[in-house]
């Protein structure tokens, strides 16, 4: 499929993301006639946002018949899924097909940050080759990942293949060690200013 690309700007970092995305809806009437107004744009929005108290986000289409996609979006550290919510909105109008999910990272002591409790996704050691291999609770947060894809499969039966995972920073490591780790192939991994955690298991 042809390849699209997106320039999204958040308000509340004012940084600039180019994102890839090789989802095209095959639906063949992919307009969607039931707006709702969202606050972030001032203007009609064909999703609808939803919050859970454990801090996922998911932003889905208005007409929940019409998703033939999904990305799910990982937060860098400190950060919270609230940190993207306006990137999945902006998204969201430009491709009314695909439901975004954005979970957030339990909160934990960092040991690089002086154990400072903050949203985390696993422990970080250090900036070091050896400390990028000590990763305590990455295996807890791959599961939360596995379970979202999971879950969207067998609630809506939406195949693997359309499926993406992107995060930033250390979600962007998330995603790339979940992603790299699947059974079943997804349709991508976007890495934003991320790396492989525990490299060395996968030589």
């Amino acid at each position: 499929s042809k390849s699209l690309f997106h320039r999204i700007t958040s308000r509340r970092s004012s940084k600039i993301f180019v994102l890839p995305f090789l989802f095209q809806n095959n639906l063949k009437h992919p307009f969607v006639s039931s707006y709702e107004y969202n606050s972030f744009s001032g203007r009609m929005a064909p999703f609808t946002t939803q919050r859970s108290s454990n801090g996922l986000i998911t932003v889905s289409p208005k007409q929940e018949s019409q998703q033939s996609g999904l990305v799910v979006i990982c937060h860098g550290l400190g950060d919270t899924a609230e940190g993207f919510v306006d990137v999945a909105e902006n998204l969201a109008t430009q491709m009314p097909h695909i439901k975004f999910i954005l979970p957030t990272a339990p909160t934990q002591p960092v040991t690089m940050n002086m154990g400072y409790p903050m949203p985390s996704w696993y422990d970080i050691t250090g900036l070091d080759e050896r400390s990028n291999e000590n990763c305590k609770g990455i295996d807890t947060s791959q599961t939360t990942v596995q379970e979202i894809l999971k879950k969207e499969h067998t609630e809506s039966g939406l195949n693997y293949d359309r499926m993406v995972l992107a995060g930033f920073s250390q979600g962007g490591a998330l995603s790339l060690f979940t992603g790299m780790q699947l059974e079943s192939k997804i349709a991508g991994i976007v890495v934003m200013s991320g790396y492989l955690p525990a490299a060395k298991q996968f030589k």
